[in-house]
């Protein structure tokens, strides 16, 4: 098994505690902590790098917040399909291939409370060379088990939290505002923030009559 997180989680003892647990369950565990935070291409390479030297794995875990489960969905993919990352990010960065092969089976434990990477089929990566954030897109990138525990976001600092709460903002303010939409989509309300169709200007809080 291989558990993937990054420095500041690892830092709290808590990835060597799940990779003490599951070696006491005769479950070999081999630990990757130094996800970047907000990747790049050139950290998930590194990722993949390892991995690939390090493996072959039948499970792959993911501790930590959308970064550390993103690489985890990069390096779940690179190791059990041909190919290399720019391969597979989205055009027109990238190729846009999709993978051929099934993935191994992925665990996310989140840390944090923003991404929802836990439950997106989309891994997102900053192109250094190219001065673009992009991703991967596809199903088969979606954890196939998600262990959400408030009390891992408990002890997290006070500017994460704030951090997680924008993020949580921007995704839904972002959600309102697609470039290609229908006037459904537009009209259709979401939770904690709606939208005032036709226009799709964002608008968020308790209705006011």
């Amino acid at each position: 098994m291989l558990l993937v997180t990054d420095p500041g989680v690892a830092a709290t003892g808590a990835p060597d505690e799940i990779a003490d647990s599951l070696r006491a369950a005769s479950i070999e565990t081999v630990v990757f902590a130094d996800s970047r935070v907000e990747p790049t291409d050139q950290s998930l390479e590194a990722a993949i790098s390892f991995a690939r030297s390090a493996g072959p794995f039948d499970v792959i875990v993911a501790v930590g917040g959308g970064s550390a489960i993103d690489t985890a969905k990069a390096v779940n993919l690179l190791t059990t399909n041909d190919g290399e990352l720019l391969d597979y990010v989205n055009a027109p960065v990238g190729q846009g291939r999709a993978p051929e092969k099934q993935l191994l089976p992925l665990i996310a434990v989140p840390t944090t409370t923003g991404t929802g990477s836990e439950s997106t089929t989309i891994c997102v990566l900053d192109v250094v060379s190219q001065h673009v954030k992009t991703g991967i897109s596809h199903a088969r990138l979606r954890p196939t088990l998600a262990v959400v525990d408030p009390e891992l976001t408990v002890t997290q600092p006070a500017g994460v939290t704030a951090a997680s709460g924008l993020d949580i903002l921007c995704h839904a303010l972002e959600s309102t505002r697609p470039v290609r939409s229908s006037r459904t989509n537009a009209s259709r309300p979401t939770s904690g923030c709606r939208t005032a169709a036709p226009t799709r200007s964002p608008t968020c809080g308790p209705r006011r009559p």
